[in-house]
């Protein structure tokens, strides 16, 4: 924040919102998030922990021992076995179809599963602006005389609707991070609040549960701001359908976030069925190891690396799908959670801007 301060709790709102430090701690949150040309095919380059290798570098490396057990077999167990093997493969090959039936249903499914994810993030941004618009309007009315409380109100919608998707994110992501302990996570999530929230505000919305209730308390005190600014609108010259109105609005809008946020706790707790992902898996690994064993009786050594790409090809299918199905972690493919709290901070922002100067011009 600036040394000196503002003339006006608007401005004042506007330093703390835009704080660039709070905004940089805010899009640190997705530093590990890849950005990519879409029409570039030279993306194939990426590091590997671009590919969730670390989820098929084991049964990758089975298959190598697999492929070295029977290399090493064959020769011992003579011409016979190896060619009787080898003319397997018409038995081994109809088990390739329902596999490749459960990998397409599954990537499809991850697919949707994230596309649905990044539909509620986006209506979160969409309804915080909303809801901003709705509620700064609402306060900056000329139909009360008690302008600082208006002002006050209008702050405070502004701070805790910044607060909100910071909370959901928080809500979202996994508690433990590597090389970060419970004092460092909290420090970081202070830092990405700066000074929307006082020192006591803080401490409450961190210690609800280890912030699995936080975008509780947030929605909450939203609530209340809505209840007290349509109280204040019966309060003044204000016809009672217009103030049932804007409370019923406000309302609504509240409804919608917490059904946003609703959405994507279902899509992050609810992975596919174990049913379907243990059937999956046991006929992708037995049919890799018989196509394996088969192709190394008939090829040879020859056939190893081949067999590893296409195996690569198999298995990451099923990783990547495992990877996007609940995207809103710490992985790379994941969705930019930290972004989305700095549009809505920007969109919070600008909207205090437009209704500061149209009412300072007004006065004029």
């Amino acid at each position: 924040l600036s040394e000196q301060a503002p003339e006006n709790e608007e401005t004042t709102m506007l330093d703390i919102i835009l704080n660039q430090n709070r905004l940089e701690a805010l899009r640190a949150c997705d530093s590990n998030i890849v950005r990519y040309d879409p029409t570039s095919f030279f993306i194939i380059f990426n590091p590997r922990r671009d590919r969730n290798v670390s989820m098929i570098w084991l049964p990758l490396l089975v298959l190598l021992g697999w492929d070295v057990l029977w290399g090493l077999a064959f020769p011992l167990l003579g011409e016979g076995f190896r060619d009787a093997i080898a003319k397997d493969e018409s038995l081994i090959t109809p088990l390739l179809l329902p596999v490749s039936f459960l990998l397409v249903f599954r990537l499809g499914r991850a697919a949707v599963r994230y596309w649905d994810a990044r539909a509620a993030a986006g209506k979160l941004v969409e309804i915080c602006r909303v809801l901003v618009s709705t509620a700064i309007v609402g306060c900056s009315t000329e139909t009360t005389d008690n302008h600082d409380t208006d002002a006050k109100m209008r702050d405070d919608f502004a701070r805790w609707i910044c607060v909100f998707p910071i909370a959901v994110k928080n809500f979202l992501r996994p508690p433990n991070r590597k090389g970060w302990d419970d004092s460092s996570r909290r420090n970081k999530h202070i830092f990405e609040i700066g000074q929307l929230l006082s020192a006591e505000e803080i401490n409450e919305l961190m210690d609800t549960s280890d912030g699995q209730s936080e975008p509780i308390l947030v929605l909450n005190r939203l609530r209340e701001l809505a209840f007290d600014a349509s109280i204040r609108r019966a309060t003044s010259s204000t016809t009672p359908s217009i103030q049932d109105a804007f409370y019923r609005q406000l309302n609504q809008e509240i409804d919608i976030l917490t059904g946003a946020w609703g959405a994507m706790e279902r899509i992050n707790a609810t992975p596919l069925p174990f049913v379907y992902v243990v059937h999956l898996r046991t006929f992708l690994v037995l049919y890799l190891l018989l196509w394996h064993m088969e192709a190394i009786a008939r090829e040879g050594w020859i056939a190893v690396a081949i067999l590893l790409s296409a195996s690569w090809a198999l298995l990451g299918i099923e990783a990547a799908a495992v990877e996007c199905e609940r995207p809103f972690r710490w992985e790379c493919s994941h969705l930019p959670m930290g972004r989305v709290c700095v549009v809505v901070s920007q969109h919070v922002a600008q909207t205090i801007k437009n209704v500061q100067h149209r009412y300072q011009n007004r006065d004029k």
